[in-house]
């Protein structure tokens, strides 16, 4: 009975796995199988990921969905793509050129201050005003009212001599004289307004003691630069007839043209209305910052490397630090000239980059004052991107358009209103672009997602029913 049970247990066993195996081919009991793929079971040379079951990776974004991630995409092109090393640098100003200080060339007190700090003034615009208490001034003034009331006798002299001279009544060397003795003191007219200019005074008051013919006590320190338009005008208006002439010969020689573009910062005001001054006494630092310069801060074994750039004039990108998400980019840098020197101390090796600054924003001010805000400073760190390898004809990509998983890479590509993840092979990253190789998974003019590729990649992997993985795998930091 023992031995009978046995075997009937053994034959109740069999029938039951036909069953089982029965109902798996007539399609009643829960089959599981991937969705119909034309390519089951066939290799692919599309550049398309497929997965263990042939399936294609990819997944499809809602209109939200898209808006939310911020997503972008951008076309595949073939580009050149240069190699780089970061080097750390810092703006600053032009030595010689950013910095200018206004003095003074006279004895005298302040009386008037025209500007406040910060304030954007340009050339002729005026500073400050200030009362002369020296006899230098005084006297240089005293000479040109005489030499010019010689003139007018002169002139009258040889008004009167020349209907006798014509007649014969007088000898004609007498006119030659008189002749002389105008060129004389024409010469001397002018070498005394050039004094005046030299000393300071503006073409608008060397044109006042001229008309009036009285001596200037107070005169205004302008912005250096030259003469603005308006003083240039008011000299011709108010001179006499022979002024006009001379006066605008010696500001083109000794005040050069005003140029509009030029705009200066005030940085630092060194007197106050009662101040007695001198000859050589600072009266304000003014600031020119429209353009600077990167100072780039290599060590010692990037010497060769910057020479070699150097050289061949390579062009350097600058990144700079913002508050706002994105960097400040400015690329098509050009090194001017590298230090012949290591710092013994820090052992660095400066190079230097002329940088154009560009203006923000000019904000009014009480008074008519402006203030100008400038997009660099000095003082602002930046990375350089100094180029040391070049290829060609490859695929460039930003980092964000790449997502890693171990040792694979992919990209995402536009396929409709599907995303399809395509494997890659990196050639080298540098934290703001992906070098990919051009074998063949990517072709020029396909669409891909240019950011959030990672995103991409972890909402696949939970429509596939995954737990989305570690969140930091194939992240780019």
């Amino acid at each position: 009975m023992k031995s009978g049970s046995w075997w009937i247990g053994l034959l109740l066993i069999a029938i039951a796995a036909g069953v089982g195996y029965g109902l798996g081919r007539t399609g009643t009991g829960p089959v599981l199988s991937n969705p119909p793929d034309d390519h089951t079971g066939h290799a692919h040379g599309d550049g398309h990921d497929h997965g263990a079951a042939g399936e294609v990776q990819q997944i499809a974004l809602s209109e939200q969905a898209w808006k939310n991630l911020g997503l972008k995409t951008g076309e595949v092109t073939l580009k050149e793509f240069w190699r780089t090393i970061t080097i750390p640098a810092l703006v600053g100003e032009r030595p010689g050129h950013s910095e200018h200080r206004v003095g003074t060339m006279v004895h005298g007190v302040v009386t008037k201050v025209h500007v406040v700090p910060g304030q954007t003034v340009r050339p002729g615009d005026p500073l400050f005003d200030v009362q002369t208490t020296g006899e230098l001034i005084a006297g240089v003034q005293a000479n040109l009212l005489k030499t010019l009331q010689d003139l007018d006798l002169a002139n009258m002299e040889l008004k009167r001599l020349e209907p006798l001279i014509e007649r014969g009544d007088i000898p004609g060397v007498r006119g030659i004289e008189k002749k002389y003795e105008l060129q004389r003191l024409e010469s001397a007219r002018l070498i005394q307004m050039q004094e005046l200019l030299v000393r300071g005074l503006t073409v608008e008051q060397v044109a006042q003691i001229v008309e009036s013919r009285k001596l200037v006590r107070q005169f205004t320190v302008r912005v250096p630069g030259g003469p603005t338009p308006q003083a240039m005008d008011a000299a011709v208006d108010r001179g006499v007839t022979v002024l006009p002439v001379g006066l605008a010969r010696l500001v083109s020689e000794h005040q050069p043209a005003a140029n509009p573009k030029l705009s200066y910062s005030i940085e630092q005001i060194d007197v106050f209305p009662g101040k007695m001054i001198q000859p050589g006494d600072e009266l304000c630092d003014l600031a020119l910052h429209d353009e600077l310069a990167l100072t780039g801060l290599g060590f010692q074994r990037d010497s060769e490397l910057i020479a070699q750039v150097l050289e061949h004039q390579w062009s350097i990108t600058a990144i700079f630090e913002t508050g706002e998400g994105e960097p400040l980019v400015r690329e098509g840098l050009k090194i001017q000239y590298a230090d012949n020197v290591v710092d013994a101390g820090t052992r660095l090796f400066k190079f230097y980059i002329p940088l154009d600054n560009e203006v923000v924003r000019d904000m009014p001010g009480p008074n008519n004052v402006t203030y100008r805000s400038w997009r660099f400073k000095p003082g602002q760190r930046a990375q350089l991107l100094v180029p040391i390898e070049h290829w060609t004809d490859k695929i460039v990509l930003p980092t964000e358009a790449v997502v890693k998983e171990g040792p694979e890479a992919f990209v995402f590509r536009q396929n409709g209103k599907l995303f399809e993840r395509v494997p890659v092979v990196i050639l080298y990253e540098d934290g703001r672009h992906s070098l990919l190789a051009n074998e063949g998974s990517l072709y020029p003019g396909d669409v891909v997602a240019m950011n959030e590729a990672y995103q991409l990649n972890l909402a696949l992997k939970k429509s596939q029913g995954g737990s989305g993985a570690d969140p930091h795998a194939g992240h780019n930091h």
